[in-house]
């Protein structure tokens, strides 16, 4: 397997000191130094614009293919152009865009630019892309900057939408929030979406679009912030109000928390069953009379073993968005903290759903065309909930989910009763997908339960060689019948 890797080369100067993250200082400051100390320290405080480590030349190096090229798929003929989904391959195994009947091209980013270089906390980053090919409906994404000093500790999320008439045009926009500390902010990496589902991601390692004109990343300053707040919040105690109940009866839980500026805001614990296999999480409402203050109520889902149920783990967040995790391995406010649940043997259901058979009564068809998709299935206790059948295409460049459905019979069949154990569905590809032999390659179903089955060919004989064919040519619509001038 061929494996991609970003060569970072630190630049060290006289002291090792240069290669820590430097001190935050605003885009203002940038430049002054310290008279204090009769300039012997003089420009301590590193510039925040400065970017700590130096990108290798050869932006290819590690890549393969070479369509594999930062640029996305610009100027790349379909013989040389291979999607995304074969570029980890081996050589031999990868698939150029020539050789598939769909098309799999990813979009291409062209341009990353941010319009507001030097902010305060409160204020509206701006930015903008540019994307190709133009979609009739882009879709939204998201760029991700985070702070230089505090890496993912501190991070602002970009919102990029389409613009209204320039097709190509994407308009971001981030808030820096009034907790958000001052200093650089580099971008990270995007994922951007088109019409049909492709993803590619782009970083600034592998795409100098999303580069400075000095080669760092693109990147905006956060003047000095003094009400910053990167503290995450502190479990004070947690308490089980309802220390006994019974599967599907309500237990109630109190928890406190501290944080140091901005404030908790959300909590929620998650409870683990004795044998391990379950797991049931509260969230817990803040109570706005008493900051701080934490009120859960939640019961354990029916046909759910009883026992005693303990605190698996807690999540706090503050309003800075600053969030804590603590286990109750490790941390002692949780430690022996539980409750007792009392089970009805009878309607405990521990297994997973059986697949009896799936119907391919039809196995050809054009694109455009549906393929009905059956399956026969049945539970022991709660009942079946959901099925799903996937299927992938010939190179493995697409995957087509079906989720199967049991429908009550009409009123007017009185001959009909339900059939719970039935599901049906379609299997229906679309026009830039591959054509040729679909294969199951997974099917999955569960319970009211949710004990899961996942059934794969390669492990299980049931679901194997089951293939349908999409035809090379499509359907033709029915013309509409002309009415004849009366």
């Amino acid at each position: 397997m061929t494996v991609r890797f970003v060569v970072l080369a630190v630049l060290f100067g006289a002291s090792a000191g240069l290669a820590q993250p430097p001190e935050p200082r605003t885009g203002r400051q940038a430049g002054e130094t310290d008279e204090a100390k009769g300039g012997k320290e003089r420009d301590r405080g590193a510039d925040p614009a400065a970017y700590p480590f130096a990108i290798v030349e050869d932006l290819t190096q590690g890549t393969e293919p070479a369509s594999a090229d930062v640029t996305g798929q610009l100027g790349v003929a379909d013989e040389d152009y291979i999607p995304e989904v074969f570029q980890y391959r081996r050589r031999g195994t990868q698939r150029a865009q020539r050789d598939l009947s769909g098309e799999h091209r990813s979009a291409a980013l062209t341009e990353f630019r941010v319009i507001d270089r030097e902010v305060d906390p409160g204020d509206t980053v701006r930015a903008i892309a540019r994307v190709e090919p133009a979609f009739e409906k882009g879709r939204r994404f998201v760029a991700e900057f985070w702070s230089q000093e505090y890496g993912r500790a501190s991070v602002l999320y970009m919102n990029f939408k389409p613009h209204e008439k320039d097709k190509n045009l994407y308009l971001g926009r981030g808030r820096v929030d009034r907790h958000h500390p001052g200093g650089r902010y580099n971008v990270g990496s995007t994922m951007i979406t088109d019409e049909h589902g492709h993803k590619k991601a782009y970083s600034t390692e592998f795409n100098p679009v999303m580069r400075a004109p000095d080669g760092s990343p693109a990147y905006f300053v956060v003047s000095e912030n003094p009400e910053a707040d990167v503290t995450p919040p502190t479990l004070r105690s947690l308490k089980i109000l309802t220390p006994e109940a019974s599967v599907g009866e309500t237990i109630r839980v109190e928890a406190f928390a501290e944080d140091n500026l901005a404030g908790p805001t959300q909590a929620r614990a998650v409870f683990a069953s004795p044998s391990g296999r379950r797991a049931v999480r509260a969230d817990l409402i803040g109570d706005a009379r008493n900051p701080g203050r934490f009120l859960g109520a939640f019961s354990i889902p029916e046909w759910y073993e009883g026992g005693r149920w303990t605190v698996q783990k807690v999540e706090l967040y503050d309003a800075a968005r600053n969030s804590a995790l603590i286990f109750a391995a490790t941390a002692p406010v949780l430690a022996e903290l539980g409750v007792l649940v009392h089970e009805n043997p009878d309607r405990r259901d521990d297994e997973a759903p059986a697949l009896l058979a799936v119907e391919l009564p039809q196995r050809e068809a054009l694109a455009g065309e549906s393929i009905p998709v059956a399956a026969l299935v049945e539970d022991n206790l709660s009942g079946v909930d959901k099925v799903y059948v996937s299927f992938q295409s010939p190179s493995g460049a697409d995957l087509v989910r079906v989720e199967l459905e049991s429908t009550n019979p009409p009123l007017n069949r009185p001959s009909l009763v339900p059939q719970p154990n039935v599901f049906r569905g379609s299997l229906k590809i679309e026009k830039w997908q591959e054509r040729g032999t679909y294969t199951v390659s997974r099917v999955n179903i569960s319970d009211r339960a949710q004990n899961y089955l996942n059934l794969s060919p390669v492990r299980d004989e049931e679901v194997r060689g089951l293939e349908v064919v999409f035809l090379p040519g499509e359907a033709k619509r029915p013309k509409a019948t002309e009415q004849s001038p009366r």
